[in-house]
């Protein structure tokens, strides 16, 4: 299999991956609660030029035109780098022999980002600090990033199938 192969497969499944995890993740706390996240996304890439990279509370930030499609569209295509990237990391063996802990714990371990790299930006601290129920959001975070997990594993399962002969 080629690296472009490669790219474009993760790129394909990227797209599916993550239209999964929102299906259950909207299943679990509803459309509201998932778009207004979302929203939150788009608002920060969005304001981006005027406000810069950190905001100190991004609840508070004037929302950003078209932030509604501008958070979705981050969010699917981080969705999507992070399927490439797990199909750079364990290559050809991940779609000919997909093993479950190589999605799940793949997907567990991209729940670093937003807590390391995302809510920082977003003023609300290293790991969630700030919300009144941190446990809570951290949780959700993990079921989240497992639910994505599950999908990698179940996206290689659905690859190979239509790609074996």
């Amino acid at each position: 299999m080629s690296f472009a192969e490669l790219i474009w497969l993760g790129m394909l499944a990227g797209i599916g991956v993550t239209a999964f995890t929102d299906v259950i993740a909207v299943g679990r706390q509803g459309w509201a609660m998932t778009h207004a996240f979302y929203c939150l996304v788009g608002r920060w890439v969005g304001s981006l030029p005027q406000n810069g990279v950190f905001h100190s509370g991004i609840r508070r930030s004037t929302p950003a035109p078209f932030e509604a499609v501008l958070g979705w569209a981050a969010h699917i295509l981080l969705g999507v780098i992070y399927e490439v990237c797990f199909m750079l990391l364990f290559g050809p063996s991940a779609l000919y022999m997909p093993q479950l802990w190589q999605g799940v714990g793949f997907g567990i371990v991209t729940v670093l980002v937003p807590w390391l790299v995302f809510q920082p930006l977003f003023g609300w601290g290293v790991g969630m600090p700030k919300p009144p129920d941190p446990w809570k959001m951290r949780l959700k975070g993990i079921i989240t990033h497992t639910v994505f997990g599950l999908g990698i594993w179940g996206s290689m399962q659905i690859l190979k199938a239509v790609l074996s002969p």
